[in-house]
C-alpha cells in the first residue's frame, strides 16, 4: 500500500453508533450555552447529545458520505416521529412497523440519503442500531464470547456488584484463558481490517504496537474496575445490544427527546473532509472541538496541518478532545504552547472510558497570546 498518501477514504458505513464515551466529551469539551462547536459525525450519538448542553451551532464533519446519511436519517426521524416510534424505528424496541415509519421519514430527506437508505432496506427493516461494519461485528464478538463464557456467567457480569465483588468476579470467574483469546483471534489489526472496520484504518500502521493486548488491558479495567450499571459500551460488547431500554445514549431517552428534537437545526452536517473545512474557516471562531480519531486516517505530516488550522480558528480557551485507536498520533511539538495538554484531565478520561476501544484520549486547551 503506498504510505505516501496523504489521506484515506472510506465510503461504507462503519458506525451507527458513537464509540466514542460521551462522559469524556463532555468534561474535556465543557460545552457552553452558545458555543460554536466542530464534531465528527462517527455514529451521530454523541453530536445529538450535544444539544443539550445549548451550544449555539454544531459543525458534523465526516469524510464518510454514510455517517453523513446515518446521522441525516437520526434527525429526520427524530423531527416527525413519536418519541415510542423513533425508538422502534431505531431498533431499541418493537410496536410499529418500521418501514411505515420510514415512508414518513423519508420525506425529510435530501437527494443523497435518500437513495442511500432507499438501497438499505435491511437495515431500517431492523433498526439502525449496530448495523455499521464495526457495530456488526461487535455482536459477532458476542456471540463467539456467549459461546466460551456461558449465559449464567455472562448474566452474572451484569449484575450490580461492590467494587470488591466485581474486583473477585472478574479475577476468579470471568478472566479464563478463553475469554482472553478472543482478543487474539478477533480483535487484531488483521481480523479488524478485514471484518471489523476497513483497511484503510490501518493505512498509516507501522506494526509497532499490538492491539489486541492492548485493547485486552482497556477492556479489563472497563470488566474488573468501572461500573457496571449504567456502561452501555460493555452491554453493546457482551450482548450486542442495549442491556436497559434506559441506559443508553441520551437521544435514545425519553427525558431528553423534545429538547434536543428543538435544537436539530443548529446542527450542519458537511461530508468532506477535516482539513479542507478548517483550512476555509475564519481566525477564532471555534470553541469546542470533538476530533474523534481522525488523525489515524492522515499522515502525520497531514496531522500536523490539521492542528496548526486548529490553533488558528479556536477562540482563546477552546477545548479540544481526540483520540487514538491504533495509529499513535499527537499534537506537533512546535504547538505545544497554543494548544496546550491537559495531563491529569487526559489520563482520567483515559482510565474512565466506559468505551474502552481506543488507546489514548486526550484533552487540550488552546492559548492565545
Amino acid at each position: 500500500m503506498n504510505k505516501n498518501k496523504e489521506q484515506v477514504q472510506l465510503s461504507k458505513l462503519v458506525f451507527t453508533q458513537s464509540w466514542e464515551d460521551p462522559l469524556c466529551d463532555h468534561r474535556a469539551l465543557e460545552i457552553r450555552k452558545g458555543d460554536t462547536v466542530v464534531a465528527i459525525t462517527s455514529g451521530g450519538c454523541n453530536i445529538l447529545g450535544f444539544l443539550l448542553f445549548d451550544p449555539g451551532k454544531i459543525f458534523c464533519l465526516d469524510i464518510n458520505p454514510a455517517q453523513s446519511y446515518l446521522l441525516e436519517l437520526k434527525i429526520a426521524a427524530m423531527r416527525v416521529l413519536t418519541f415510542d416510534e423513533f425508538q422502534c424505528f431505531s431498533g431499541l424496541t418493537s410496536g410499529f412497523d418500521r418501514m411505515t415509519l420510514f415512508a414518513k421519514v423519508v420525506e425529510q430527506l435530501g437527494p443523497g440519503a435518500t437513495s442511500f437508505w432507499a438501497s438499505r432496506t435491511a437495515i431500517i427493516e431492523n433498526g439502525f442500531i449496530m448495523q455499521g461494519r464495526y457495530d456488526r461485528f461487535v455482536k459477532f464478538a458476542g456471540r463467539v464470547l456467549k459461546v466460551l463464557q456461558g449465559k449464567d456467567r455472562i448474566n452474572r457480569l451484569m449484575e450490580k456488584k461492590s467494587e470488591g465483588e466485581q474486583h473477585k468476579f472478574y479475577d476468579e470467574v470471568w478472566d479464563t484463558w478463553q475469554y482472553r483469546a478472543i482478543y487474539k483471534l478477533l480483535f487484531n489489526k488483521h481480523v479488524l481490517a478485514r471484518k471489523g472496520l476497513s483497511a484503510d484504518y490501518f493505512h498509516f500502521d507501522d506494526g509497532s504496537a499490538s492491539f489486541a493486548e492492548s485493547f485486552y488491558r482497556r477492556a479489563r479495567n472497563a470488566f474488573r474496575n468501572l461500573p457496571i450499571e449504567g456502561n452501555y459500551f460493555l452491554s453493546l460488547y457482551v450482548t450486542g445490544s442495549y442491556a436497559d431500554p434506559h441506559q443508553v445514549p441520551d437521544y435514545l431517552k425519553q427525558e431528553y427527546f423534545e429538547i434536543i428534537r428543538s435544537r436539530l437545526d443548529r446542527l450542519n452536517i458537511l461530508t468532506t473532509d477535516a482539513q479542507s473545512w478548517l483550512d476555509n474557516q475564519g481566525m477564532e471562531q471555534i470553541d469546542c472541538f470533538a476530533l474523534s480519531n481522525i488523525c489515524e486516517l492522515m499522515s502525520e505530516d497531514e496531522t500536523n496541518r490539521l492542528f496548526e488550522a486548529v490553533g488558528r480558528i479556536a477562540s482563546h480557551r477552546a477545548r479540544v478532545i481526540f483520540r487514538n485507536l491504533i495509529i499513535p498520533r499527537e499534537v506537533p511539538h512546535y504547538l505545544n504552547n497554543t494548544i496546550v495538554k491537559n495531563e491529569q484531565l487526559s489520563r482520567e478520561l483515559l482510565s474512565s472510558d466506559r468505551s474502552f476501544v481506543y488507546g489514548k484520549v486526550a484533552a487540550y486547551s488552546v492559548v492565545k497570546g
